[in-house]
């Protein structure tokens, strides 16, 4: 009998290539539009659009940890599976291939870098937007990224990523730790760590978790 949590089948490797890909293309394209952009307005899109995927990070992580199952249509395999495996096995994503730990990132940023892609980028809010969502977006491969090195041994994580660790511009393993820790219901966020903190102390998601269940109880909806 096939574990349904360690199935990765060819399909689903063959949807994440694709994602990379077609990713990729964009990421080109939507990263030669911030050449036009002023220094000052990417150093602060870069800022806060890693901020901003870190929050993202954990509410991810959080949403397919607390909600739906592997046969979830469209988000099971894709999405929900690798978290619900991360859990059973920490170690598990530390022996994963490129596409494998990036072909699931790739596909939920990328409808973000499209429509940065084509949002005209004129002086103003708008270059703002533009800036910030292709930021984002861009890094989004990397957060998983961050999460990987932070579960593989230390002698394995290359150097400028052990750096950017102990910078804490990169999730440290220590920061981590928390969420690998009963009740497991802790320090979500996998890109830097920074939003754990403030998240943690307002008990975020186990008041989101309450207002979801009470809003489901009201529309009889089992959740």
């Amino acid at each position: 009998m096939v574990d349904e949590l360690s199935e990765y089948t060819r399909t689903q490797r063959a949807l994440e290539i694709s994602g990379i890909v077609v990713y990729a293309g964009l990421a080109v394209w939507a990263a030669a539009r911030l050449a036009d952009m002023p220094a000052w307005l990417i150093a602060a899109a870069l800022v806060a659009g890693w901020i901003a995927l870190d929050f993202l990070s954990g509410f991810t992580h959080w949403a397919f940890d607390t909600w739906g199952s592997v046969h979830t249509p469209f988000l099971g395999k894709s999405f929900i599976r690798p978290f619900r495996e991360h859990h059973r096995d920490p170690e598990a994503m530390t022996r994963h291939d490129f596409v494998e730990t990036n072909g699931a990132s790739c596909l939920a940023a990328t409808p973000v870098l499209a429509a940065a892609a084509v949002m005209p980028a004129e002086p103003g809010a708008q270059a703002a937007l533009h800036a910030f969502l292709t930021c984002a977006a861009l890094a989004s491969p990397v957060a998983n990224q961050c999460h990987k090195w932070a579960h593989m041994r230390r002698e394995d994580v290359p150097a400028p990523a052990r750096l950017l660790q102990r910078w804490r511009v990169a999730l440290a393993p220590e920061a981590h730790l928390g969420h690998h820790t009963r009740p497991f219901d802790t320090s979500y966020c996998t890109a830097n760590g920074w939003m754990n903190g403030p998240l943690d102390a307002t008990g975020f998601f186990r008041l989101l978790e309450r207002a979801i269940r009470a809003f489901g109880r009201r529309m009889n909806m089992p959740l």
